[in-house]
């Protein structure tokens, strides 16, 4: 039994990894296809040698995706924006794990909300952009993807804290 568990912790582990490589490389990939594609921009304003027309689309969508995907990335490792001032000051107090566990439900909360119109949103688009004709469905999809994923990490982050791990930004500083 023992080694099933840990066959099950190693695959969920791996499958952890897989995803976090994904959005930090897409995310990447996104910033570089920003970079090449606003670099041609700034060319072909000096030195006209095609249209650039279709720039703003792929601008749009590269942004939101590295947008979406970073955020779910660095909500991940739990590295976000976070004002962690009155946790490090609660710190070994009876009320610091409270808090924590009351923010975390609370992000809980937004994801929830977030997550749900991003799928509204996603499924009542129909129009595509006007000259690549990309359906803009596929320009709003990366908010209810990366919703699923934070959601999933604050539900792993509200376990941790059920079961007694105590303090996840203040142990995050000292790996």
């Amino acid at each position: 039994m023992k080694r099933e568990s840990r066959m099950g912790e190693k695959l969920l582990i791996n499958f952890d990894l897989g995803i976090g490589r994904i959005l930090y490389w897409g995310s990447i990939g996104c910033l570089i296809v920003l970079f090449m594609v606003i670099s041609a921009g700034v060319f072909a304003r000096f030195v006209p040698f095609m249209s650039m027309g279709w720039f703003d689309e792929i601008v749009e969508l590269a942004f939101a995706w590295m947008i979406f995907l970073g955020v779910a990335a660095l909500w991940r490792e739990r590295s976000h924006f976070f004002v962690e001032m009155i946790l490090k000051w609660l710190a070994g107090r009876r009320s610091g794990p409270k808090l924590e566990f009351f923010l975390t439900f609370l992000s809980l909360v937004f994801l929830l909300c977030f997550t749900y119109e991003g799928v509204a949103l996603t499924s009542r688009v129909t129009d595509r952009s006007a000259i690549l004709e990309i359906p803009k469905a596929a320009f709003y999809v990366t908010m209810p993807i990366s919703g699923f994923l934070m959601l999933g990490y604050t539900f792993r982050d509200l376990w941790l804290l059920f079961h007694g791990r105590t303090s996840l930004w203040i142990q995050k500083d000292k790996c």
